[in-house]
């Protein structure tokens, strides 16, 4: 694959380590620390999830985009479409997963439903046909399929056709699959292959939701010849929405064979925008309007990627890719394997997928840790100026007579006083400004979570007399999950950016107030140089902090934060929505009960949560005193007192301080040196 996505990510990871490594090297951080770094890099998963219908070409597409070869088989039914997890293992690979015991149990007794009892429901039908394929198929294995139930199979490789192909031997019992493959690029990678949505094993499709719920990317691909039909419809805005994800790309799949009937490539995009246009505005959710407005759909095929990466003895070799090449070739008048890769469009996509992940992952997986030991060794060498300008201060004073370091030692007083007064006045206004921030982001959560339970209400209210109450309670989750993961999440989000904004602000307006005191109070000080240094460590602390606490909720940490906020309202709203519903036989009284649950939602309590926000403030006040008074102010104020108190040993000072800066230069060039080594090896 050329400009591979994952071997740039995986470069990024090394690039990380080395530099990691070499702050450790150079004393900028210790082995506890260098530790932290490199765990976090090591265990932090990129997850892609694949989801789309059936023969829209998702095989194909990752086997170009991942494996560059021709791995995966394409599913033949929705039963045989297994979900597939594609990860990184020093060899290859397969683990699969079975059905347990009792979810197999519940395909015999769907396989042992009659189809004439569920003709004209389409869901319980595919249900039933599924189970009946799943138990005919499983007659292979004989008594042996009872010792494989609810346990997992590691297998070479080779064998992957028998879980995930139409008639392999496991293919009846097999839950997922998970494919270990030997591409260093796939290191913290984890693609998921999903067999799609509307999945007549309830089992399966509830774990295709797990994982998407997580997904750094979903993308959502569509087949040229019917893009965005009925079914891609309620993928998109009925089950994607419940995985809460705010990040989904399209990919309009099998684009040539439109085009070789004389259809345009803009008339296919068209057509697929006005649709999600459509579709967007008569689905009533302005989160998903939001979340498509600015998606672009990009046309692909999948099969003329594969072509462009396959040995070309291969292709010619085989039937179906020499009837493929030669078809692209006529369609689009190429003859070489780089003008098929650029005719298929598949970097376009993958460079879509690449602008996701350096939005919403680099920041996290790359930047914050690449500021962190930028931050160490500018920690040192503001340390080593700092000495030097201390040690060349008091040289001066070892020059002045008596009366004039009176005067001085009245001047840093005074700084001292002043300053502290500033600093007292910075977390006052600190305070205030969040305060402002707290008090509109809870009117925000507020007016977020009633509007989401209005539209609950009105969910419940619109339940037929005669209808039974499980048939909105998807509609209910959904709203639940938007809320939880997106809508919240969101604005809490937002409110975190607000703070660090405000807490910048006062930070600026502080550092200018002190310039003035230091050029006023400190004499032959360098004041613009040190605020600037404070100025850069105190906000590059500012910017990695998290605005909130993101503890899980059973941790034994007493703090609480986002992720105790978001847990308490999933477990207090989803549960509490979807438990006993169903006992009430009388409509007014599962309405009743399903009204009170929304009514508990609409009163949880934000406050715990924005109290939360930026609960290491103190700590930026208790740094910028420490660095003015407690390390300026106060070692100028005592080496004056000893100076006073010393006059007679003021030649042995000298020499003492004129070796010392000597040595202070020369560390200073040293960390200089190591500084620009690292920014020279940082990646843009």
């Amino acid at each position: 694959m050329s400009n591979n996505l994952f071997e740039e990510l995986q470069q990024k990871k090394q690039q990380l380590l080395t530099l990691t490594s070499k702050a450790k090297e150079f004393g900028w951080i210790d082995s506890t620390r260098e530790k932290d770094i490199i765990d976090r890099i090591n265990n932090d998963v990129l997850t892609i999830g694949v989801i789309g219908q059936m023969k829209c070409g998702k095989s194909t597409f990752l086997n170009a985009f991942v494996f560059e070869d021709d791995i995966l088989p394409s599913a033949t039914t929705p039963m045989t479409a297994t979900l597939s997890v594609i990860t990184y293992g020093p060899e290859k690979k397969i683990v699969a997963d079975f059905y347990t015991k009792d979810e197999w149990a519940e395909q015999k007794m769907q396989a042992s439903r009659s189809l004439d009892d569920v003709e004209g429901n389409a869901l319980e039908l595919s249900k039933v046909k599924a189970a009946k394929e799943l138990v005919e198929k499983a007659n292979k294995l004989g008594a042996s399929l009872e010792e494989f139930l609810g346990k997992t199979k590691t297998d070479s490789f080779e064998n992957l056709i028998e879980y995930v192909g139409a008639d392999g031997k496991y293919i009846s019992i097999t839950k997922s699959v998970t494919i270990y493959y030997p591409k260093e690029y796939l290191k913290g990678v984890e693609i998921v292959d999903t067999p799609g949505f509307n999945d007549p094993i309830v089992s399966r499709e509830e774990r295709t939701k797990a994982f998407l719920k997580n997904a750094d990317v979903i993308l959502l691909m569509l087949y040229a010849g019917r893009p965005f039909d009925a079914t891609d419809r309620d993928i998109l805005f009925k089950n994607v929405g419940q995985c809460g994800t705010g990040r989904v790309l399209i990919g309009i799949n099998k684009y040539d064979i439109p085009y070789g009937s004389g259809e345009k490539e803009s008339e296919i995009k068209d057509y697929v925008k006005e649709q999600l246009n459509r579709a967007s505005k008569e689905c009533g959710d302005n989160l998903m309007v939001e979340l498509l407005k600015n998606t672009e759909p990009i046309t692909l095929s999948a099969e003329m990627a594969l072509l462009s990466e396959l040995p070309m003895s291969r292709v010619t070799g085989n039937d179906v890719y020499h009837h493929a090449w030669e078809r692209a070739c006529d369609n689009f008048e190429i003859s070489g394997q780089q003008q098929m890769r650029e005719k298929s469009h598949i970097d376009q996509l993958i460079l879509a997928v690449k602008k996701v992940i350096e939005t919403e992952k680099e920041e996290i997986l790359f930047r914050k840790p690449m500021n962190a030991i930028m931050a160490e060794g500018n920690k040192r060498i503001n340390e080593v100026e700092k000495n030097l300008q201390e040690c060349k201060m008091i040289l001066d004073m070892l020059d002045q007579p008596d009366d004039e370091l009176e005067e001085r030692q009245e001047k840093l007083q005074k700084a001292e006083r002043r300053l502290n007064k500033k600093i007292d006045s910075l977390g006052d206004g600190i305070e205030t400004s969040l305060s402002d921030v707290v008090r509109r982001g809870r009117n925000a959560l507020e007016d977020d979570l009633d509007n989401a339970c209005k539209k609950m209400d009105r969910i419940i209210d619109d339940l037929g007399r005669f209808s039974s109450p499980n048939s909105i309670l998807p509609q209910l989750e959904r709203e639940v999950q938007t809320l939880i993961t997106r809508t919240l999440k969101r604005e809490v989000e937002e409110i975190g950016r607000q703070a660090k904004g405000q807490i910048r602000d006062a930070v600026s307006d502080f550092f200018m107030d002190v310039e003035d005191i230091l050029m006023r109070y400190v004499e032959d000080f360098d004041s613009l140089d040190f605020i600037k240094n404070v100025d850069k460590e105190i906000k590059l602390e500012i910017e990695n902090e998290e605005p909130f606490t993101y503890e899980n909720h059973n941790d034994d940490s007493s703090d609480y934060g986002l992720g105790d906020f978001l847990y308490e309202i999933c477990d207090g709203a989803s549960w509490g929505l979807l438990s006993g519903a169903t006992n009430y036989l009388a409509h007014g009284d599962y309405t009743k009960q399903m009204h009170d649950n929304v009514n508990n939602l609409r009163n949880s309590d934000v406050s715990d949560c924005l109290d939360s926000i930026f609960s290491r403030k103190d700590d930026v006040i208790s740094k910028v005193r420490t660095r003015f008074i407690d390390e300026l102010i106060a070692p100028l104020q005592h080496q004056l007192d000893e100076i006073r108190k010393n006059s007679e040993i003021k030649e042995l000072k000298c020499r003492e301080l004129n070796d010392k800066i000597v040595e202070l230069q020369s560390q200073k060039t040293k960390l200089v040196q190591q500084i620009a080594e690292v920014k020279s090896n940082m990646f843009s």
